[in-house]
């Protein structure tokens, strides 16, 4: 009877924090670096992870930035500490591919649609949450993929790319969505670009 009640309010501490974080002056701004940061931290805390895939109780839920960009990469940051269904969140930075595999979230900076492509191939079988602003991400390959509408920013989310690499996105995330796909999409479509 209590888990119904906790949902709803989680729910609706999730739609609260995303309206209250959307307006978006700038792009590239550091307040649109803190938005992109929060909105980042709510996707993991309304995601479920594999049990195989997060170390034992306690161990960190990595957060990792692939590519440059100064002002997300220190938003990012304020983020290290707190807590995600109980595993402390440690935010890397990430050069390269191969190190993306120990990552549970990845943000995906990298403005180079052939890198972009290339990440989502190393981590397609990774139970990795991918995010990132890149046009039409979600419909290339990516899970999350943050759009403006309007001033604010908003997300589309590709439920199938989530699930075929076993993770599974509460349905208050999906519901706050403009936009759900339900079939992975086909990566070598980035990649060609």
């Amino acid at each position: 009877m209590r888990r119904p009640i906790l949902r709803a309010a989680c729910a609706a501490l999730l739609g609260c924090t995303l309206a209250a974080a959307t307006p978006v002056h700038a792009a590239g701004s550091a307040d649109e670096a803190a938005v992109q940061a929060a909105f980042v931290y709510n996707f993991a805390r309304f995601t479920e992870w594999p049990p195989a895939a997060l170390s034992a109780k306690g161990g960190p839920l990595n957060i990792c930035l692939a590519g440059r960009r100064e002002a997300l990469a220190g938003a990012l940051e304020s983020l290290s500490g707190r807590t995600v269904q109980n595993h402390p969140v440690r935010v890397l930075n990430m050069p390269a591919n191969e190190d993306l595999k120990s990552c549970h979230v990845v943000f995906l900076a990298e403005a180079d649609s052939v890198r972009r492509g290339q990440i989502l191939q190393v981590l397609a079988d990774v139970p990795a949450l991918t995010v990132s602003d890149s046009p039409d991400f979600a419909r290339r390959g990516g899970m999350i993929g943050l759009v403006r509408v309007g001033d604010k920013l908003r997300f589309e989310i590709n439920r199938g790319e989530a699930q075929a690499c076993g993770l599974k996105l509460s349905a208050s995330l999906l519901n706050l969505a403009v936009g759900v796909l339900d079939a992975p999409a086909t990566r070598s479509s980035e990649s060609s670009r």
